[in-house]
């Protein structure tokens, strides 16, 4: 893949596309914990995090989560934005030690939706670190 990115005419751009697209996301997703709407409350409950599945634990969550989206977005301080997105990230992961019965349905291997929803994570965490390992 890195030889793919150093060569490739249009490096910067799917690059930049892949940055905003993850800033996208986490506006949008912290929006959306701001307004009160969280369609992953089972998940945030049952995390290591259970304070930020609703109130003022909500509200901080999407302030997180918006303020990552908007470092990611306006592209300043990059390794201090994806060091604290990928612990975000991995803050996600928790579910799968505090709440595997939310995440598998009806048992181990058979995700649920949620389960789904926990192992895409993987995508965004490592987007954001091919982003801060190739981006310029």
């Amino acid at each position: 893949m890195e030889k793919m990115l150093k060569t490739s005419p249009h490096k910067h751009h799917l690059l930049t596309a892949l940055r905003l697209t993850l800033a996208i996301i986490f506006i949008w997703f912290g929006l959306l914990k701001i307004f009160g709407f969280n369609p992953v409350f089972d998940l945030v409950y049952h995390s290591m995090v259970p304070w930020f599945s609703d109130g003022a634990g909500l509200i901080t969550l999407g302030i997180i989560e918006t303020i990552l989206g908007i470092m990611i977005l306006i592209n300043k301080a990059r390794s201090l934005t994806h060091v604290l997105l990928v612990a975000h990230l991995a803050g996600t992961f928790s579910t799968f030690l505090y709440g595997w019965h939310v995440v598998f349905d009806p048992y181990f291997p058979v995700l649920s939706l949620a389960g789904e929803f926990v192992v895409k994570n993987l995508t965004l965490a490592f987007s954001a670190l091919v982003v801060l390992a190739y981006e310029d």
